[in-house]
């Protein structure tokens, strides 16, 4: 009989000792039992046989492990940064359980579609909805893998057009998209293939052609018979970035993998680790695929938050997970971005990290920026120059994109008779008023509520709407030109991956003039014919109590601005209140080193990262006292440690769904010391409470 520690899915201690009559390699998932239930586990390694009984491992759910020795080790020290049981690590690694995802048939790998009429005759033919965006589809971008057509659209649709001899199946395509690099980029390229063993920032303004250097890359890599790993940091921006992909290169299997994917996500994953695909795009989920025999791994836009996981355990940054695989595999390490973190810039000028520059636009011009002082203006949302420019560059036959920060129609209702503000009941923060629905409604925890027609203090029916949303927008720009096709794009009404390719391909077809949108329109997005872009409340982060409020308001102003003038002469109008600010003027002045040197000195003043790092300890309960008696606690047992404790305060929302926050914050000169101290004495004999129930300690944090 053996004996195997064993790290369990989803539970709050490390591991646990069961029995097995052979031998299990390390990293293959198991069924064990606890209390009666059953649950997943991971065999870590083998042990010596226990003094006290121990049960028998139920089942052995892979023939092979999937988990090899480089993933292993990665798993175990984020299970150590992040202060999370190893087995929450592991589960990362492999697609939900509750996806049962249909396998494709063997015969649709290495396969592909394509038309077999002309495109003269295409037009004289008639399709159903369903065959039309197949059609559509193949005439804009050329073939596509059949796996992937069996993936997005209706199986029956394809047969039908086979069928009808407009499709075939074709083995393999021969043609591939060449693109012609610059001096500058083809430097950039020679650059990183001779120094594969230290990572690289590729650092050049919004439409310098950083993607094509690194696809430049990937195909060396790929034809010297290694794999690549794409990150990028939205949804949103997978399937543009796929079909350059595929035209890039088409004869090689290509992968996604992201959580929109559905029940499909387990069959990419099965792909992956079988070693049927070449280069996997994903989100941050994607750098824990245990993919072998990586060559390259690029983050995109590394410099947006998505890459971090906060919103539950664990709280991982996926672009340092990416980095240390690419050390453990021995691959090139590429950070793509114009506006890079300020960690990682801090680096580069340090020496950590080889930085490669781009200073100029590889298609198109930088478009001019113009700002507007709203304290001159009559309207509270539309300047007089954002309108004129809106005008003119419709005539001239362009989109235009309309920024703006917040979603809804209205960020709040306020009383303006008393000033009593409609909050919600779960979380300390006020409601948005969402026109088209008739609600107000919560963005933090989901609580909707009818729109008020009295003060419930008061009494008074006079409410006013204040702050800007897309809803709003969208209104108010479509009374000014009724006659302009206006699309919005936010959460509430682009709210799955269909939506957004049906969105993003109306917008290359221009079938819309305008489009007001939130983040999702400020990065990564290339689009020829976006003439301008306007941004609505430029002011609105820069006021955040957070010390990354400067660093967010720059990277997302010069990531917006960047979607104009990539086919066409492009302009920016920026919209603030606070024109002499001078983040506001860095913008203007497109500089990001200037914007660098300045913040870097109060950063490293006030002693924020890169000079300290931080750890930020969450304390909740349903009472208020309760809360503040236990963040109390934890400040006294962790009195002693390396590191200087700010708080316990006030987290900025004070309430979040239905509990009480208060938050500590610890600045690190030595974070492995730090995590150390905090693993061995916050415990429950310590404190007199569970802090995996009460606590949330997140390293490294970007959400305060």
């Amino acid at each position: 009989m053996n004996y195997f520690s064993v790290a369990i899915s989803r539970y709050p201690i490390q591991s646990l000792i069961y029995a097995f009559d052979g031998e299990i390699t390390p990293g293959t998932r198991v069924i064990v039992d606890i209390r009666n239930n059953k649950h997943i586990g991971y065999v870590l390694e083998k042990v010596n046989q226990p003094v006290f009984k121990v049960k028998g491992i139920t089942e052995i759910i892979d023939k092979t492990s999937f988990i090899d020795e480089k993933m292993m080790t990665i798993a175990k020290e984020s299970s150590f940064k992040y202060m999370t049981p190893i087995g929450e690590i592991l589960d990362l690694c492999f697609p939900p359980f509750k996806f049962k995802g249909k396998t494709l048939k063997k015969e649709s790998a290495g396969k592909y579609l394509s038309l077999k009429v002309s495109v003269s005759d295409i037009f004289k033919l008639q399709f159903d909805k369903n065959e039309t965006k197949i059609v559509e589809l193949l005439l804009e971008n050329g073939p596509m893998e059949y796996a992937y057509a069996l993936k997005n659209f209706s199986k029956a649709s394809i047969q039908s057009l086979l069928k009808k001899d407009i499709l075939a199946i074709t083995d393999f395509i021969s043609k591939r998209q060449n693109v012609k690099l610059s001096a500058v980029q083809n430097q950039i390229v020679e650059n990183i293939l001779s120094k594969p063993s230290i990572p690289h920032l590729i650092n050049g303004i919004t439409g310098s052609g950083k993607t094509e250097i690194y696809f430049e890359i990937a195909s060396h890599v790929i034809k010297s018979g290694k794999r690549v790993l794409i990150l990028v940091p939205e949804i949103i921006l997978t399937p543009q970035l796929m079909m350059r992909i595929r035209r890039r290169f088409p004869e090689i299997k290509i992968g996604m993998y992201h959580s929109a994917l559905g029940a499909s996500r387990k069959t990419e994953w099965d792909d992956v680790v079988s070693g049927n695909v070449d280069l996997l795009l994903g989100t941050r989920s994607a750098v824990w695929v245990p993919m072998k025999n990586i060559g390259l791994i690029v983050v995109d836009e590394e410099q947006d938050e998505s890459y971090k996981q906060y919103a539950m355990r664990p709280y991982y940054n996926a672009v340092d997970v990416a980095q240390r695989r690419s050390e453990l595999e021995g691959a090139i390490f590429i950070l793509s971005s114009a506006t890079p973190r300020i960690e990682t810039y801090h680096k580069a000028i340090n020496g950590e990290i080889e930085i490669n520059r781009i200073e100029e636009r590889s298609v198109g011009e930088i478009p001019d920026i113009k700002i507007v002082d709203m304290k001159e203006s009559r309207s509270q949302i539309f300047s007089n120059v954002l309108i004129n420019k809106i005008e003119e560059n419709s005539k001239n036959g362009n989109q235009t994109f309309l920024f703006v920060p917040k979603k809804g129609f209205a960020s709040r209702i306020q009383c303006a008779n008393c000033g009593y503000i409609f909050k919600c009941p779960d979380c300390d923060v006020p409601m948005v008023y969402h026109k088209i629905d008739g609600v107000l409604k919560c963005h933090y925890c989901g609580h909707t509520e009818p729109v008020p027609t009295i003060c419930p203090v008061c009494g008074s029916s006079n409410l006013k709407k204040g702050g800007i949303g897309t809803e709003r927008v969208e209104r108010e720009i479509g009374k000014i030109f009724p006659a302009l096709r206006i699309k919005r794009m936010d959460r509430e009404e682009v709210k799955d991956i269909a939506s957004v390719e049906e969105t993003l391909e109306g917008i290359a077809k221009m079938e819309f003039d305008i489009v007001v949108g939130t983040k999702m329109i400020t990065k990564g997005l290339d689009f020829p014919n976006i003439g301008l872009v306007g941004v609505i409340d430029a002011d609105h982060s820069l006021g955040m109590p957070d010390f990354r409020a400067n660093e967010r308001t720059f990277q997302l102003l010069s990531q917006v601005s960047g979607r104009a003038g990539r086919g066409v002469k492009g302009e920016v109008v920026i919209q603030t209140m606070e024109p002499e600010n001078p983040i506001i003027k860095a913008i203007m002045d497109q500089n990001y080193d200037a914007f660098y040197r300045a913040e870097i000195d109060r950063r490293k003043m006030a002693g924020y990262p890169p000079f300290k790092e931080l750890i930020l300890i969450t304390v909740e309960d349903k009472s208020p006292q309760e809360a503040l008696k236990n963040a109390q606690k934890v400040k006294d047992v962790i009195s002693q440690g390396p590191f200087e404790i700010l708080g316990p305060a006030e987290s900025p929302i004070f309430k979040l769904m239905s509990k009480y926050r208060y938050q500590i914050l610890l600045k690190c000169d030595d974070l492995d010391k730090s995590i150390d101290f905090l693993s061995l004495n916050v415990k429950t004999e310590l404190l007199g409470f569970d802090p995996l129930n009460v606590l949330k300690i997140d390293v490294q944090p970007y959400s305060f």
